[in-house]
């Protein structure tokens, strides 16, 4: 795949794109973690830190378990930025309270509204009812890159509850 306008990022393989930092691929295997450092998944059983060995259509490839289905994926960074992460993560109880799981069935999913441009604040309340807000630095069609104060945070759209644009 190639890139389709500055405004919008489409993933493209390691071969095709030689530093394509905001892949999933790169910033699961690459940028969240490194020889000390595992990633955090969060996912909608809780927190899982793993080392992610490949990302493949439907699933995380992990280095010491069976492969992960990305459905149950909400958002991923890495460990060692988890403290900077906590105090810009919230709950939004009501939405906690739904007990909302992964909707296999794409015709089941809730269809939400992210219109979005690299460089929007954003605001997103996923289906566990973890809130954040942060700068969108990339998306795809699957995927959008969060920048937290200067760390990354990989957000997999299938996840999200509800979006607000510029919510400052």
């Amino acid at each position: 795949k190639t890139m389709k306008t500055p405004q919008q990022f489409t993933p493209m393989t390691e071969k095709q794109s030689i530093h394509n930092s905001y892949s999933e691929q790169y910033l699961l295997t690459r940028t969240f973690q490194t020889d000390q450092s595992l990633v955090r998944l969060i996912t909608y059983d809780g927190i899982r830190d793993e080392r992610v060995r490949r990302v493949i259509q439907y699933n995380l490839l992990l280095a010491n378990a069976s492969p992960l289905p990305k459905l149950e994926v909400l958002l991923a960074f890495s460990v060692e930025n988890a403290r900077h992460f906590s105090p810009y993560l919230q709950i939004h109880e009501g939405v906690k309270d739904l007990g909302l799981k992964a909707v296999k069935k794409i015709a089941e999913r809730q269809i939400v509204d992210m219109q979005v441009a690299v460089g929007d604040a954003v605001a997103i309340t996923f289906r566990n009812g973890i809130a954040i807000r942060g700068i969108c630095q990339a998306f795809s069609k699957y995927n959008m890159v969060l920048d937290i104060r200067g760390d990354l945070l990989l957000v997999y759209k299938h996840g999200i509850y509800s979006f607000e644009k510029n919510p400052y």
